[in-house]
């Protein structure tokens, strides 16, 4: 059995700038995600929260989230930031780059970011992402003191340990680990400490002004362009080749049945 984290693990890299206030290490936990979502008045800015195992992972638009315990990076963030902040909008996009680069440091693999919240490796699933807004008590500031809070959750899962044989049947065709990418043995605890080190450092480069050239970087990370792609959107669904992604990160395609449209994050689901 593997051992579980530590904090010394997750704060591999010593105090942080803005992450590490408080960590919170659960064996078990419906998700990260609505832990902080239920804690958020009670927690300070920055405080991280990993488990072993969640009953009730989440992706985007409800989707389940499955990992046996122990296997994964199962890791949340919460930020307490002006409504106006542009990190509201671009915390997916952040945070994708930053697990892109912690698998890159910890395992030596290169993945990349797969519009519209995902990371692959050899076009399977390896990483997911999932920000989400909370409100917070109106007596909270926000960490800059600039006027009240709003609360943001950002989640992070890595598939570190899993074999092919640990993914439903559903799955199996478009799901991957570090562990069957890697040639050698991948050490979870590494790639946590490496996550946690990253993303600390993306959100102090966006708070100091950084957004600007972020998307240019997420779409060098991303080799979705010139790709087929199927979408559910507003009831349909629609195929056709991804041509860009747009400076609001929509998504650009070219239609099967002709004309091109943009696809938003927000309400818009893809096929793997």
């Amino acid at each position: 059995m593997h051992r579980p984290l530590a904090i010394s693990d997750i704060l591999a890299r010593g105090p942080l700038g803005r992450l590490g206030n408080a960590v919170v290490l659960l064996g078990e936990v419906d998700s990260t995600n609505s832990y902080l979502r239920r804690s958020a008045d009670d927690l300070p800015d920055g405080t991280i929260v990993a488990a072993e195992y969640q009953t009730a992972g989440r992706g985007r638009l409800g989707r389940v989230w499955r990992s046996p315990r122990g296997s994964s990076i199962l890791l949340s963030v919460l930020l307490l930031e002006p409504a106006d902040s542009p990190i509201h909008k671009l915390a997916t996009t952040l945070a994708a780059l930053a697990a892109c680069e912690a698998i890159r440091e910890a395992a030596g693999i290169d993945a990349a970011v797969r519009w519209p919240n995902d990371v692959a490796v050899r076009g399977r699933k390896v990483a997911g992402v999932l920000a989400e807004s909370t409100s917070v008590s109106p007596a909270r500031e926000s960490v800059n003191g600039e006027g009240a809070a709003r609360g943001l959750i950002i989640g992070v899962g890595i598939n570190c340990l899993q074999q092919s044989g640990h993914f439903p049947a559903e799955l199996a065709p478009t799901a991957t680990s570090l562990e069957i990418e890697s040639a050698a043995a991948v050490d979870r605890a590494r790639v946590a400490g490496a996550l946690v080190g990253r993303l600390d450092r993306r959100i102090a480069g966006l708070a100091a002004g950084g957004a600007a050239g972020l998307l240019d970087e997420w779409r060098a990370a991303c080799d979705d362009v010139g790709t087929r792609v199927e979408l559910c959107c507003d009831g349909a669904v629609f195929r056709g080749t991804i041509v860009d992604i747009a400076d609001n990160a929509d998504l650009i395609v070219q239609l099967e049945d002709g004309g091109r449209r943009h696809f938003a994050a927000a309400t818009s689901s893809r096929h793997w």
